[in-house]
């Protein structure tokens, strides 16, 4: 009599490549959304990184000049990151833009929007906030790092209505911000440009009633609830072509300024033309948790929800009248005054 047991068959049965498929499935679902939410923390800690090196460089240059850069430097419309481009490390660049043009001044240079000059398409990582999306770039260097105006909508690019930490034409002195270095925001992450997101664009040759009501921005868009960074504006909203950020070395408001108005990832638009014009001109970061991240003036970094208390957007922004004689606070709550460098602002978010 045979007594030898039955040899199981090599190989797996239907049943069990199910099961190990299932366990796969299972084990995919929780492993690909933390290896996700591992890049993005990387991600948002480069972006983090940029902007602190941008902080340093805007030390060390005060340092050397007693005063911070301009925003926006003459009417060849060249942004503060031109000045500032030796701080960043940048010597051989800074060089190269004055060789070319045959100059030393910087108020002599060619303008912001001069397709023709190489020095204004080079892309500097510093700039580079990798948790944006990549785009086409068209002719110029881009940027998602912009500086700060404080809460100002109308004459943005004149002096006299100067309410932020920079403003075209402004060289301000850290002494001169009165309401603390730790307290004053000096540049901010932008959006650069993916579709119509309301992060990376802007909408251009809007009427100018919008500068009177903040709050009717939101129009420019469908979405009422759940807005986030990759909401789109309405399809009827005419857009600029290039988006914000999408020169460093240009800087006008569209793609160089930010106002302390709307709440991070609002919409943002340009009054009566494109670029170097009034407007409200908001802050954006493609980051999951909904916000972005901000550089004060003392250097530290902080990550600004888009949910923080703006205050009565429903009021006019402040004019020049409303502060020649004293400190004027910002009517937009606790972002308004971040953006302040002297209104005499309560900036606790608690």
């Amino acid at each position: 009599m045979n007594t030898t047991p039955t040899q199981r068959s090599a190989g797996f049965t239907l049943l069990e490549l199910l099961v190990v498929i299932f366990i796969i499935a299972i084990l995919l679902v929780f492993l690909i959304p933390s290896a996700q939410r591992g890049r993005e923390a990387a991600r948002r800690m480069q972006c983090q990184n940029n902007i602190k090196m941008i902080g340093l460089a805007f030390y060390n240059y005060h340092e050397t000049y007693e005063s911070l850069p301009t925003a926006m430097l003459s009417d060849r419309r060249l942004s503060g990151i031109v000045a500032l481009l030796p701080q960043l490390e940048q010597v051989t660049l800074h060089e190269e833009i004055h060789r070319l043009a045959e100059d030393t001044v910087v108020g002599n240079l060619p303008p912001a929007w001069d397709k023709s000059f190489a020095p204004w398409q080079t892309e500097l990582d510093v700039l580079d906030c990798p948790s944006a999306p990549n785009f086409t770039k068209v002719n110029f260097g881009w940027t998602n790092y912009a500086f700060s105006i404080g809460d100002i909508a109308s004459n943005i690019h004149q002096l006299e209505v100067a309410r932020g930490a920079f403003a075209p034409g402004l060289y301000t002195r850290f002494k001169e911000i009165t309401d603390g270095t730790s307290n004053t925001i000096a540049m901010t992450e932008i959006g650069t440009i993916h579709r119509r997101a309301l992060t990376g664009k802007y909408a251009i040759g809007q009427p100018k009633q919008f500068l009177k009501h903040p709050d009717r921005v939101w129009k420019l868009t469908d979405v009422t609830t759940n807005r986030d960074c990759w909401t789109p504006y309405r399809s009827d909203v005419e857009l600029h072509a290039q988006g914000r950020g999408y020169s460093w070395a240009d800087g006008g408001a569209g793609p160089g300024l930010i106002n302390t108005i709307l709440p991070p990832n609002a919409p943002s638009l340009a009054v009566g033309g494109e670029v170097a014009v009034d407007g409200f001109y908001s802050v954006g970061g493609y980051h999951a948790r909904g916000g972005a991240q901000v550089l004060l003036v003392d250097g530290a970094v902080r990550y600004i929800s888009q949910e923080i208390d703006t205050g009565d957007l429903k009021q006019s922004p402040p004019q020049e009248k409303d502060y020649a004689e004293s400190s004027f606070p910002s009517p937009f709550g606790v972002w308004g005054a971040l953006g302040s460098r002297a209104g005499g602002d309560d900036t606790d978010d608690d």
